[in-house]
């Protein structure tokens, strides 16, 4: 989990007193053989060509803190992290004279929706306004975009530069001790609610109730008087003051580019036209995990992620995890060294296409080519460590035991990854999180966050304040009071488990 400061998750791991490590992240980063396309001058067509890196300071498996004092390294993280010559500037910055050049509209606010139209993709801005460089589109592409699941041919800079002022949660990584998992988290959070697994919802159907006067003229409406959900099986749920819709926005839109996806929500009457446009705008690209398992460990003990540029996959983490003998369980994978690379965004695009397409050979071919990634960045040359095999020329080849490639668009409910900031969004998700159907209607999830949080304690944040305002809406019509502090952070952390 990305960001172990101010995270809500983090606070419900100390109150259950649950173990966990703080990792820095990223922790190493690989610069492998470059793949250049030139123009030929004779035919006037391209040509590609792998070439190594004349800079050798950035070759191979280089530790963070190297890297990052490389000017490249640094340039890229100087970009995304200042945002210069943006196709914006803000009206009180243009009146203090901080124009960079005439290119640039003043705008008001990063998320007014009326400007949404002054925005680009973050790899239109590093080509065309700044004028980065391979190498430092390269780090930005695998840093930065990766992480929040897109490409940067689709990274909006707009809500970029919202994410970038609003996070607050550190660079660190949270991982739980002692096998335990996110799932075990939300186990315990279910632990006497009424959750139905299964259970597919295909429609919120709300109708007023409205008061008529002796003479029979309609007086005020009285919210949420009728809200039903129906479920794909033809189940009804009828809420008792208001729904609070924490789907994934893939089921929201008209239509999804996945082809697997195949749980649209429908709204009846339809969602009003300025919250569709919105949730049309807020995009979901593909992520794609592969968990390839070994027979021992042939990476340095003390790593445990590698942000890879020039490469195949763009990110793999090493952990190593144990397991009780509990006998022939058939588990492959059990208590093995383990490696899993993660792309989001283009590449995770392509291999799930591959995948999907070739049934019989695709995901090998995926996992043959993960595995020779693996073996050029730790294979060919001494890696002397405790109990690691030296000079293997394939050490992960050899070690390999088993593997499971996992696109997240092949998973019908949700169809992708997580949103991520996109282009021509301004505005959208402050849009969304607005209250529909007359109060009875709330969205929650990480579309909702306005602070564009992809991560999942944005999205945890976003469900506590629809339930908040949703029970605030109720107490309002019924003059019921709620509890002091009732839907915030520490209501909700102090209380967990507990009976109230």
């Amino acid at each position: 989990m990305h960001g172990g400061e101010n995270n809500v998750l983090v606070r419900l791991f100390e109150r259950l007193r649950w173990s966990y490590r703080t990792l820095e992240w990223p922790d190493r980063y690989y610069f492998g053989t470059r793949r250049d396309t030139e123009v030929d001058d004779d035919t006037n067509t391209k040509r590609g060509h792998e070439t190594t890196s004349r800079d050798e300071s950035l070759r191979g498996i280089v530790d963070a803190e190297t890297a990052e004092a490389h000017p490249d390294v640094a340039e890229a993280h100087r970009l995304l992290a200042d945002l210069p010559d943006a196709p914006w500037v803000l009206a009180d910055a243009s009146e203090t004279g901080e124009r960079s050049n005439q290119s640039q509209i003043s705008i008001d606010d990063l998320e007014c929706a009326s400007t949404k139209h002054v925005d680009c993709t973050a790899l239109e801005w590093l080509t065309d306004r700044v004028e980065a460089s391979k190498r430092v589109i390269a780090v930005a592409e695998n840093v930065y975009a990766n992480d929040f699941g897109c490409s940067l041919s689709t990274m909006g800079l707009r809500e970029t530069a919202v994410e970038q002022r609003e996070w607050c949660h550190g660079e660190e990584y949270i991982l739980l001790d002692k096998g335990r998992h996110l799932g075990n988290l939300t186990s315990e959070v279910a632990k006497g609610l009424d959750v139905r697994l299964n259970t597919v919802a295909s429609k919120v159907k709300w109708r007023s109730k409205e008061t008529r006067s002796e003479t029979g003229e309609t007086g005020e409406k009285k919210n949420g008087a009728m809200t039903v959900v129906t479920t794909r099986c033809g189940k009804s749920f009828r809420a008792s003051s208001a729904i609070v819709v924490a789907a994934p926005v893939s089921a929201l839109k008209e239509k999804h580019w996945s082809p697997a996806f195949a749980t649209k929500l429908a709204f009846d009457p339809p969602l009003p036209r300025a919250k569709r446009d919105a949730i049309e705008s807020i995009q979901m690209s593909d992520a794609v995990k592969i968990c390839l398992a070994f027979s021992e460990r042939f990476w340095p003990e003390d790593l445990w992620n590698v942000v890879c540029c020039d490469a195949f996959l763009p990110e793999c983490w090493m952990l190593e995890y144990e397991t009780e003998d509990d006998g022939d369980t058939g588990d492959d994978v059990a208590g093995r060294a383990i490696v899993t690379f993660f792309a989001c965004g283009e590449t995770a695009k392509a291999v799930a296409r591959r995948i999907r397409e070739d049934p019989e050979g695709g995901e090998a071919g995926v996992v043959h080519q993960a595995l020779a990634q693996l073996d050029a960045m730790f294979g060919g040359e001494e890696k002397a460590a405790s109990g690691v095999a030296a000079k293997l020329a394939a050490p992960a080849s050899n070690a390999f035991v088993a593997a499971k490639t996992f696109p997240w668009s092949a998973v019908a409910s949700v169809g992708g990854a997580y949103t991520h900031p996109s282009v021509y969004a301004a505005g959208a998700r402050r849009e969304l999180r607005r209250p529909a159907y007359d109060g009875a209607l709330f969205f929650a999830g990480e579309a909702a966050n306005v602070k564009c949080n992809p991560c999942m304690q944005g999205a945890v944040t976003t469900g506590l304040e629809a339930a908040a305002a949703a029970a605030a809406a109720r107490a309002a019509r019924t003059g019921t009071p709620l509890p002091d502090g009732f839907g915030e952070e520490d209501w909700f952390v102090e209380g967990f488990g507990s009976d109230d």
